[in-house]
């Protein structure tokens, strides 16, 4: 029983199935295709893939905002170290990673993370799946 829990609990982070929760301080998670990886004066991004239309609708909104792009800030050397690593890793295989963040969160802003289309993760998972959004 433990198991199928847990199999449900990862299809459903991987194919970033909205949990009910998406209110300010809501924790969301979002399965990106990562397009871009970038490293700036001040932080490292990614910009996500679209999600399928049919499937998700488009980008997930935070807040009214549609949330492509991913970043960290570069002051934090061994996170953003991590963040870039998984993210280059995800763009030479097309494997998707789970980005976890918390709705309504616009600290990114001290770092140029935009909160019109960007948010800071907290976490991030790369994905072995043949399933893309």
């Amino acid at each position: 029983m433990i198991k199928r829990c847990i199999v449900i609990l990862a299809l459903v982070l991987a194919l970033g199935i909205a949990l009910p929760a998406v209110g300010a301080g809501a924790t969301k998670t979002l399965a990106c295709v990562p397009l871009e990886v970038a490293i700036l004066e001040d932080r490292a991004y990614v910009l996500c893939a679209e999600p399928i239309t049919a499937y998700r609708g488009g980008y997930p909104l935070d807040n009214g905002y549609a949330v492509s792009y991913f970043a960290v800030p570069l002051s934090d050397s061994n996170w953003s170290s991590r963040f870039i690593q998984v993210a280059d890793i995800a763009m030479a295989s097309g494997m998707p990673v789970i980005f976890s963040y918390t709705s309504g969160d616009y600290s990114g802003e001290l770092f140029g993370c935009d909160r019109t289309n960007c948010r800071e993760p907290w976490a991030f998972t790369l994905v072995k799946t043949s399933w893309t959004p």
